[in-house]
């Protein structure tokens, strides 16, 4: 395949590493953290049309302030051209957000600063609709634009003239949201609206999340001269929950019932929405242990249908809900048999799973004929992702993306076209627009820098051998290396459920940092324990009640792997880590000898600490199982501390809050640990975002490593 994207697209070079003997131009920290990505620019936030014949996108630079405009490619012409300039919108305008096509493909709305806009497309012309929204999704129909503001629900009636209507009220945005979400269920559920039109569009089914009990978590900006405090409401483990109830406003008569409450009984709706061509009203219930999900389809006259049921002794994942074909028949991506899959459930209820035992990700469409369905997985290897055509009949599935590494997909509607971002882990990332019943290239987008290749080392791929089957690593060498010298090593780990390190794609400024780093005498390691792989459901319940040694034990064979190579110094070996690989980073330095120094990035230290979706899908209820929440922290274990550790952090993090390094600060004093160094962040969050703060942030971490390691 590769043969006939370069004779297609002589411009293409093949992307590969420099060799390990190669002498090399050096990488900067100014080149890896410039506002334009060393490798190239390419297409993000792509949005195709309901029509597939068009899609928007944006090139979003490394700043990620920095607004920049929304194109429109033509997929028919292969022309492309500026939708939308946000510089046409005064001072301070961001990147348009809230980009959502017209059920018709002629119009779109758009949000910039919280201004919604209508823009046709063919005219160029906008209608300003309401300020201070968010969340605006058309109505099936068209000719009108539902969105949330201020906490209630409202909708825009485009024709023939622009009119607003309130649909609820009551809302407050610390106490009740309507239609709003919170921030629990997009971050841990994957929850992306808390409302949905009927198909006919006369009916709304929303959401009314009551977020009155929930802690009020304070985050200080100590930038102003009177500090400031903003209050996040944030649920900790073992604490309450938003009480969510799903109601049905209906538009003719402004009747409001309520649907199901789940805030009564303590448990999640993670996903709603309606039955194609009816007024069923679907959604997901999610008890709080998160051991047992229901998809329910519920009748205007109020009797229910249970479409899906599961239940696991340890937990189970929500459900999207389902894709339906014209008969009434549906396909669903579910989490069982060992491994996610798609799977096809007949008008009578028996389901049947269409795709192997390697992990599948996401059902991407299905085609108009409905013989085949398009889904992104783990495949032919679990380090690899594809996009598949599963037949819908039964039978082998088709690899359209057959060149190894990672396909980062975009499907227009019907499933004719796609767009592919491909790379490797020693290839640049580069996105083509591609056919699917071919699978060829019908145009190049975006752009990439072959130059850069050549100042990388190569990244090899191995396996390393453990109880729980081989273990997927990768190892980057330094210039002119010597087998027989003795070399510090850095292993870069993330630890978490399902999450591997060591996929065959490009990483982007992390992985520039990695190379700078091996530029500068270390070799850099990373393995994915057996809970990070992504296709065993065993393995990733090793973490059951078990963060903290589940977690660990895959670096400890990492690091025994490497003290036994020959060219390790295994008095030198260092871990370092972001979010969850900030926890595998402390936790690492406090439970065990094997590492030398770690650097540790927005680090969980406590799960207490920590929400309750994510927290207690793993480790339960503090209340229930307080053995497992101590030996899973590591502020009991400070005193323990053996290696020398920095900690950074951003003092605006409202995912992991700075309660947790604060926390462990305090511990290390009462432990007179003085081995640790911290960095702060003002003003940031847990992306720690910025170019400055960014060059800032990996610059200290480079030379804490050459004086610690």
């Amino acid at each position: 395949m590769m043969r006939r994207f370069l004779a297609a697209l002589p411009v293409l070079a093949l992307l590969c590493a420099a060799p390990a003997g190669a002498q090399l131009t050096p990488l900067t920290l100014d080149q890896v953290f410039g506002v334009s990505p060393p490798w190239g620019l390419q297409p993000s936030r792509i949005t195709w049309a309901p029509d597939g014949n068009s899609f928007l996108y944006v090139m979003q630079t490394q700043d990620p302030f920095q607004a920049v405009p929304v194109h429109l490619y033509d997929a028919r012409a292969k022309s492309d051209r500026i939708l939308i300039n946000p510089h046409a919108y005064g001072k301070g305008a961001g990147t348009p957000g809230s980009l959502v096509w017209s059920p018709d493909s002629r119009s779109l709305a758009f949000t910039i600063r919280g201004t919604l806009y209508v823009r046709s497309v063919a005219a160029g012309s906008d209608r300003t609709i309401d300020q201070r929204i968010s969340d605006p999704q058309w109505s099936p129909r068209g000719g009108a634009i539902a969105y949330v503001k201020s906490a209630d629900l409202y909708v825009a009636t485009l024709t023939p003239k622009l009119s607003i209507r309130r649909l609820t009220r009551g809302g407050s945005e610390d106490r009740i949201l309507n239609g709003g979400l919170d921030w629990v269920y997009p971050e841990e559920l994957g929850t992306t609206h808390g409302f949905a039109w009927s198909p006919d569009g006369t009916s709304i089914a929303y959401m009314q999340m009551d977020e009155r009990p929930v802690t009020a978590f304070p985050i200080v900006d100590f930038l102003s001269v009177d500090n400031a405090v903003s209050n996040e409401k944030y649920p900790l483990a073992g604490e309450a929950n938003p009480r969510v109830v799903l109601r049905l406003i209906n538009l003719g008569s402004g009747a409001d019932s309520l649907v199901y409450n789940a805030g009564s009984r303590d448990e999640y709706l993670p996903f709603l929405g309606w039955r194609p061509n009816s007024n069923d009203v679907l959604f997901e219930i999610l008890n709080r242990a998160q051991t047992h999900v229901r998809v329910i389809a519920r009748a205007p006259s109020g009797s229910e249908q249970l479409l899906y049921d599961q239940s696991d002794s340890k937990w189970v994942d929500d459900v999207p809900l389902p894709a339906w074909l014209a008969d009434g028949r549906s396909l669903w991506m579910l989490d069982r048999d060992g491994t996610k899959g798609l799977y096809f459930r007949s008008s009578a209820g028996t389901i049947k799973r269409l795709t192997g035992l390697y992990r599948s990700d996401s059902l991407l469409g299905v085609d108009p004929g409905a013989s085949n369905a398009y889904v992104t997985a783990a495949y032919p290897t679990r380090r690899d992702r594809t996009l598949l055509l599963v037949p819908l009949s039964g039978g082998a599935v088709k690899n359209v993306t057959p060149e190894a590494g990672s396909h980062d997909i975009s499907l227009a509607p019907g499933g004719v076209l796609f767009v592919d971002t491909h790379s490797t882990l020693n290839g640049l990332p580069q996105s083509f627009l591609m056919v699917t019943a071919t699978g060829e290239p019908r145009d190049v987008l975006g752009y990439h820098e072959d130059s850069l290749l050549n100042q990388l080392l190569p990244i090899e791929m191995l396996s390393v051998p453990s109880q729980y089957g081989p273990l997927d690593a990768t190892i980057i060498k330094p210039p002119g290396f010597d087998p027989s010298r003795k070399y510090p090593v850095i292993i870069y780990v993330y630890g978490g459920p399902a999450a591997p390190t060591t996929a065959n794609s490009f990483g982007g400024q992390r992985a520039l940092y990695h190379q700078l780093l091996a530029q500068n005498g270390f070799i850099v390691f990373s393995i994915d324990g057996p809970a990070s792989q992504v296709d065993s459901d065993a393995n990733v319940r090793l973490l059951y009640h078990n963060f903290g040694p589940g977690s660990l034990l895959g670096q400890e064979i990492g690091a025994r792997y490497l003290q036994s190579l020959a060219y390790v110094d295994p008095a030198r070996i260092g871990i370092w880590g972001w979010s969850f690989g900030g926890y595998e980073t402390t936790y690492a330095l406090t439970h065990s000898t094997l590492f030398k120094s770690g650097a540790a990035v927005a680090p969980v230290t406590d799960w207490h600490f920590y929400d309750t979706i994510y927290t207690e899908r793993y480790m339960g209820k503090p209340q229930d199982d307080l053995a497992a929440y101590n030996a899973s922290s590591v502020l009991p274990a400070a005193a323990n501390l053996h290696g020398d550790l920095l900690i950074s952090h951003g003092t605006s993090d409202d995912n992991v809050h700075m309660a947790n390094t604060i926390s462990l600060m305090q511990s290390f004093i009462d432990a007179d640990r003085t081995n640790v160094d911290f960095m702060v962040y003002p003003r940031r969050t847990h992306s720690i975002a910025g170019i400055a703060q960014r060059r800032d942030l990996y610059g200290h971490m480079l030379q804490w490593w050459l004086k610690h390691l």
